[in-house]
């Protein structure tokens, strides 16, 4: 069998590769959410299920403490040595949020014109679910593919709020790999290869207390203060980077990818600079008290050339400026920005999937993500890392998210090409 027999299974298929991601969708697996414990065993279970019939040895990795497991999935292939190519993606999803502002059930999993609908479709239970289909295709065919090495398969049940649970697993040894493939959505022309590097903060504020008639004469307000820490930490936009020469060629693509597919040239500024959002404001216990307290969740992210060292003590030197008894705690572990060269094997593998199964009509080239994912876990670990795979970008994290059937089956080809290439080559 060859490459372009697998795809015409794929096509053949289809149909059931759509119930299984509309199977995951089905699963509210909301990240954070009372149930969020309960529905993530329910959608690592369904994935083990699905693979272990289909011949894959399963290794469930329970934390005792967060009360998530983490699942990974072995091919064993052809049992001929050869490199090892790990598929990963997250399970967990954002919360729906008001259902009134859906037109459509945000757990139903439906397809109407085409579409796939409901949360997680585009991020990205679609993309698992694509990556979770092909790997058993592969296990299946191994042996008439000539495939050396193994696959495995990890479902991520935390990366929503740092993925956590990989990067302990990974920092342990317990998950090994030479290359990874995360489906997370992208561009169906550009993969992503490196990314600015996650750095979430909390701010704690004290005030003094008392009535709040007695305000601004009486008292301390925290919340008061908190505003002059936000109005503070926006000067970190002001910080600017230079890149690392070896990123020359992937900023340059980027640059262009932003101007020319994103339609905004003023984004490509996030290359270099520091993105700042105060995502959660907490203050006060009532109207007419003082508040004693405010809380501030900050979102930043480290460009490429900083380090999160450098931007976290700028912060913390902004807050104490304005309000020296302020607290500055990192709420995620510390990591850079990183990225997977382009001349990889990996990376050449994927950009020549993508150019078969698309055609030629459009250039097919890596770029930089201006956000984070698990990826940054994997390459901390010496393991060359892309992310690659379908989704609708306009409703990720929002209303009526959804993704094309058409895109899922052709990420699935794309995920087959590449890992066929890349299991053959080495």
């Amino acid at each position: 069998m060859d490459i372009r027999m697998i795809r015409q299974v794929i096509r053949s298929r289809r149909q059931e590769l759509v119930e299984l991601a509309a199977s995951f969708i089905r699963i509210p697996s909301e990240n954070p959410s009372t149930e969020f414990k309960k529905h993530s065993a329910e959608m690592g279970q369904s994935i083990s299920r699905y693979l272990a019939a289909r011949g894959f040895f399963i290794t469930e990795y329970p934390n005792s403490k967060s009360g998530l497991v983490t699942v990974v999935c072995d091919a064993p292939l052809t049992k001929v040595s050869g490199p090892r190519l790990l598929f990963c993606g997250h399970t967990d999803v954002v919360p729906a949020g008001d259902r009134s502002k859906w037109t459509f059930e945000p757990y139903s999993g439906e397809v109407r014109t085409g579409m796939l609908l409901g949360r997680g479709s585009s991020d990205m239970k679609g993309g698992l679910a694509s990556q979770v289909f092909v790997a058993g295709l592969l296990q299946q065919f191994a042996s008439t593919l000539n495939l050396k090495g193994t696959l495995g398969v990890i479902a991520s049940p935390d990366e929503e709020t740092g993925g956590i649970e990989v990067s302990s697993l990974l920092d342990r040894g317990l998950i090994k790999g030479d290359a990874c493939l995360i489906g997370e959505p992208t561009h169906p022309c550009h993969p992503n290869v490196g990314e600015k590097a996650m750095a979430w903060m909390r701010v704690t504020v004290p005030g003094q207390p008392g009535h709040g008639s007695q305000q601004p004469l009486s008292g301390i307000s925290a919340v008061r203060k908190g505003a002059d820490v936000i109005e503070a930490l926006s000067k970190l936009w002001m910080l600017k980077a230079t890149p690392p020469e070896e990123l020359k060629q992937l900023v340059y693509n980027t640059e262009w990818f932003i101007s020319h597919r994103l339609g905004n040239p003023f984004m490509s500024q996030l290359l270099y600079r520091p993105s700042y959002n105060p995502g959660i404001i907490q203050g006060g216990s009532k109207v007419n008290m003082i508040a004693d307290e405010c809380i501030i969740e900050v979102d930043t992210r480290v460009p490429f050339g900083m380090k999160s060292e450098f931007l976290q003590a700028a912060a913390n030197n902004l807050v104490k400026a304005v309000t020296p008894d302020a607290v500055v705690e990192q709420m995620l572990p510390t990591n850079n920005p990183n990225w997977t060269l382009e001349n990889r094997p990996i990376v050449r593998s994927l950009e020549l999937g993508i150019q078969r199964v698309l055609g030629m009509g459009q250039p097919v080239f890596s770029v930089l993500s201006l956000g984070s994912s698990d990826a940054c876990h994997f390459r901390r670990n010496g393991i060359d890392t892309v992310f690659y795979g379908p989704g609708l970008q306009s409703t990720i994290h929002g209303y009526d998210e959804q993704v094309s059937v058409e895109s899922l089956v052709q990420s699935a080809e794309i995920y087959a090409e590449t890992a066929i290439m890349y299991l053959r080559s080495l």
